[in-house]
């Protein structure tokens, strides 16, 4: 019966769950291992065949399997019970062999003073650490990383760190879809020589609208990729027939309904497609996909086929970093093969072209950053790099396709004003980067001890200055994107603050005030980030928030709370924290097998400790 599954011994159980079938382990998706047969081959119609996988290699009697995390840990603990601290201990220099399986480090990494904040002054190497083990090697090159690089209790928490779409993810019952892989390789390997319709999938002609509106109230003021009037029109002309519709419009609608999915609380998901949101995003994702391979993803030039694909992977929150890393990458490489990277003017393109390409080309950099800092990956090397001049302060409706002339900037409050914020901060540290540059690459100059931090503050003040004269003046704070925007600055220039004066690159230990200053800036710029989520008001832009989580501040706040017991600002650290862990999607139970949510979690514990 249909309940037999659920009602056996503990033996039965067992044996249920120790091995998936063969089709669902050639496709690599979750099997339920049901003993009469699995739901995915009951799907398809196809025999639901069982075949044991072969036995472990037997191991050497007496060797474990104990990773140098967990060997260190025990040998502290060995330590400590003998009467010796092992704190005392970290300002010797040990010489170290690094073997398979352990953590090899570029560069010193003290352990006090930020987990990770400090490396020598003078080096211009890049800082790193390469973990290795049984012929896997992982390279990361990002501070949030390497500072959190003792709290895995194993190697393989980094080698074979699990995607969400392992588990989370349930394939889209549509026949036509079922080649379609969850965790994105799809897009890569399908063919498009298969060639298959998705006008049934779409949503309904008044959902599709109901969803574009949802996409001008919670994405639009945050990402502008395209020209907000042109593309409305297309969807009212595409809603009536969607059987009719070019590809490269396809793919910018399925892209269009992910974001927007991901912009929606269930509720409101629920509301307007009458399905879950969990299950909505799959759908989504799986279509667009299709869309994307349909289009000819890898060797086209068309510009809005680029708008679609990234929106699409701006879309994939709780996704497997490592993939959205190469996506981007793909994503850079379309770029510039379309010639984004050079600016339109300077080609003699048309006003209305140049500024498109103009959007499109930061909106691609931006995403790059977001996905290295993720992946904990070193620098592509083209990030901010080329002669792309920022888009116009102006309203779409400055803007129409047969224009002659560039448009007049505006002075005030503007769609783009959102935008326009995150690309100054961008030609803030293109101007501040230098040739020496490392994962944190456009970050160099703000964290090289070499400057002095007086000097730092003061450009980080021009540029605040900047913000306030530009943009924030002007800011309604009754206009919810507005307030995004106040906010925005505000974060921002926490944000440089703290890197300014986490010196990653200085050799010496900070002083106690120091670390006061950057512990103050890290509480602060965590509570304007949790304002976000507390506001009523502010519950569309969340999904951007969570996009952009401060991981490093969050890092440094947690390892300074470990030394850090007593007092008013004690108890508002944890309570910011607090917040965080409530209402950052990677903090929840069933996302939380993700490397980077481990060593945060890991890293709590201890601090709570």
């Amino acid at each position: 019966s249909e309940a037999l599954p659920h009602a056996q011994t503990n033996t039965e159980h067992l044996i249920q769950k120790s091995f998936s079938c063969v089709l669902c382990s050639q496709r690599k998706v979750k099997c339920d291992r049901r003993p009469g047969g699995c739901v995915n081959c009951a799907k398809g119609c196809v025999p639901c065949i069982y075949k044991a996988p072969p036995p472990p290699r037997r191991r050497k009697k007496g060797m474990r399997d104990v990773d140098t995390t967990t060997r260190l840990r025990i040998y502290e603990n060995a330590l400590r019970q003998l009467g010796v601290d092992p704190e005392n201990l970290v300002k010797q220099e040990i010489p170290n062999d690094p073997a398979d399986g352990e953590v090899s480090e570029i560069n010193g990494f003290p352990e006090r003073g930020g987990t990770g904040m400090h490396q020598n002054s003078n080096s211009t190497a890049e800082v790193g650490v390469l973990i290795s083990e049984k012929g896997k090697s992982r390279y990361l090159e990002n501070g949030i990383w390497t500072s959190l690089r003792s709290e895995f209790r194993d190697t393989k928490e980094i080698l074979d760190e699990s995607s969400d779409e392992d588990d989370l993810s349930k394939e889209y019952d549509t026949p036509a879809l079922k080649s379609i892989a969850p965790n994105g390789a799809g897009i890569l390997f399908e063919s498009q020589a298969l060639s298959i319709h998705l006008e049934s999938l779409h949503p309904e002609p008044g959902q599709v609208l109901n969803m574009w509106q949802a996409y001008l109230d919670n994405v639009d003021p945050l990402v502008k990729v395209f020209h907000t009037p042109t593309v409305q029109q297309i969807i009212l002309d595409a809603s009536s027939d969607m059987g009719l519709i070019p590809r490269n419009v396809e793919a910018l609608l399925f892209a269009i309904y992910c974001i927007t999915v991901e912009s929606l609380n269930d509720r409101d998901c629920l509301s307007i497609l009458g399905r879950p949101k969990t299950i909505a995003l799959q759908q989504f994702r799986c279509c667009a996909q299709r869309a994307l391979i349909n289009v000819n993803l890898l060797r086209t030039s068309d510009m809005m086929v680029l708008q679609a694909f990234t929106l699409f992977i701006m879309s994939l929150q709780n996704f497997d970093a490592r993939v959205i890393w190469m996506w981007s990458g793909i994503a850079q490489r379309m770029g510039q093969r379309i010639g984004l990277h050079r600016d339109g003017a300077k080609l003699g393109l048309p006003p209305f072209e140049v500024e498109m390409r103009r959007r499109l080309w930061w909106q691609i950099m931006m995403l790059e950053g977001y996905a290295q800092k993720l992946a904990g990956t070193g620098s592509a090397g083209t990030i901010l790099k080329g002669d792309v001049s920022m888009p116009s302060n102006v309203n779409d409706s400055d803007l129409f396709v047969s224009m002659k002339e560039s448009p007049k900037e505006r002075e005030g409050a503007t769609e783009m004003m959102f935008f326009l914020i995150r690309c100054h901060v961008g030609e803030f540290l293109k101007r501040s980067a230098d040739s020496h540059t490392t994962f944190d690459g456009v970050w160099h100059r703000l964290t090289f001890s070499a400057a002095h931090v007086a000097i730092k503050d003061k450009a980080i003040g021009e540029l605040q200055t900047l913000f306030q004269t530009k943009f924030l003046q002007y800011c309604d704070p009754s206009i919810p994107w507005h307030f995004m925007c106040s906010q925005l600055g505000t974060a921002i220039i926490f944000m440089l603050r703290f890197m300014a004066h986490s010196t990653e690159y200085s050799s010496g230990d900070l002083s106690q005030s120091e670390k006061d200053t950057m512990f103050d800036l890290a509480v602060k710029l965590l509570a304007a980030q949790n304002l976000a989520y507390t506001m009523k008001e502010m519950q569309g832009f969340v999904w951007h928030v969570n996009l952009n989580f401060q991981w490093k501040a969050f890092v440094y706040v947690l390892s300074e709370l470990r030394y850090r017991t007593k007092g008013a600002q004690v108890d508002h650290a944890w309570k910011e924290v607090g917040k965080s862990y409530n209402s950052h999607p990677s903090f929840d139970k069933a996302l939380a097998k993700r490397a980077l949510p481990i060593a945060v979690n890991n890293l709590t514990l201890k601090a709570w400790e």
